[in-house]
């Protein structure tokens, strides 16, 4: 049982392997402006009624079911890139707490039956040294991390269970201070797993991921003239494989997102995003659904408000509660 347990712990957690300590806060890689202080997140079912959309029930879920943000997590560690996915997963019922360095202090999720709470601590450099997982006030798992004096993250300590066990992930870089390799040991000191990156003018190209000696999952990347992603192949356990294109408007911002999956051009997906990054238009082809976001700002240019629409009639309605430092 408990083994189980660690298991389930690590498929929860959204990113194993990443560069060193990015000096990017929180708020830029949410997309927030301003001094955030927090994000209050809520679903509802929709209401329309002589044209005006209002807030129905409460829902509980965001627009992925818990089970699937965890594949979604999985498939992202193991190089896969899908960037309406990212978005959305990212918007949950929550309360998220920011300091005023702009970095995460707190998480309350309450999209799952668990209602997990994540505290986050930090060195004097802004380096996140402790990840602690709370359910129900009580700590079920804590992260730990080490870095060197290049800010570089060299050790993690994740899935640390009542004081005891825990997966260890250790990490190389090359001269540029790239990610080369990432090794994992398991619970029982033993290597169980391994990804190896690799570059090209200072370029991801590829990443392969390893589960016990035998290669699970291979990404590929391909680069414009300017640097920017423009192809991604991502081919994981069951041969399942996400062949992506992506195109960027006049100011170099990611405009669509294209997908097909296994090949057939009738299963994946074609996304569309606005100047600020935000999802726009997600179309299943399997199904010809057609799912639109339209957003509300607040003063600070921050969406506050987001209704989703399937073939044109309203289903969600997405409230978002900003509080600003003074």
């Amino acid at each position: 049982m408990k083994k189980f347990f660690h298991i389930f712990i690590l498929l929860l957690i959204p990113h194993l392997c990443s560069y060193a300590q990015s000096a990017t806060t929180d708020w830029a890689k949410m997309g927030l402006k301003g001094r955030v202080k927090s994000v209050e997140t809520s679903f509802y079912f929709t209401i329309e009624k002589d044209g005006k959309i209002t807030k129905g029930d409460p829902f509980s879920m965001g627009f992925y079911p818990s089970e699937k943000i965890e594949q979604m997590h999985l498939m992202q560690r193991m190089g896969a890139v899908a960037f309406f996915a990212a978005f959305l997963i990212d918007i949950v019922p929550s309360v998220i707490t920011y300091n005023s360095n702009g970095f995460l202090v707190e998480k309350r999720l309450f999209d799952t039956t668990l209602h997990q709470r994540i505290v986050y601590t930090y060195d004097t450099k802004n380096q996140l040294i402790d990840k602690s997982t709370f359910v129900r006030d009580q700590l079920v798992v804590r992260d730990s991390y080490r870095y060197n004096t290049d800010g570089e993250k060299i050790e993690e300590l994740l899935n640390q269970i009542e004081g005891e066990g825990g997966v260890t992930c250790k990490y190389s870089y090359n001269a540029d201070r790239q990610l080369i390799e990432c090794n994992y040991i398991d619970v029982d000191k033993f290597p169980s797993a391994k990804e190896v990156y690799t570059y090209k003018d200072k370029q991801l190209v590829s990443k392969d991921t390893y589960r016990n000696e035998k290669l699970s999952a291979r990404a590929l990347y391909q680069y414009n003239s300017e640097n920017q992603l423009i192809c991604s192949l991502f081919q994981g356990v069951g041969s399942m494989i996400w062949d992506s294109k992506y195109i960027y408007d006049k100011n170099k911002k990611l405009s669509e997102e294209y997908i097909v999956i296994n090949g057939n051009e009738k299963n994946g997906f074609l996304n569309k995003f606005s100047s600020e990054g935000r999802l726009i238009e997600h179309l299943t082809f399997s199904s010809n659904k057609l799912s639109t976001f339209h957003y509300t700002n607040d003063k600070q240019g921050n969406w506050i408000k987001l209704i989703n629409y399937e073939q044109e009639i309203p289903i969600l309605y997405v409230e978002r509660k900003i509080e600003y430092f003074k």
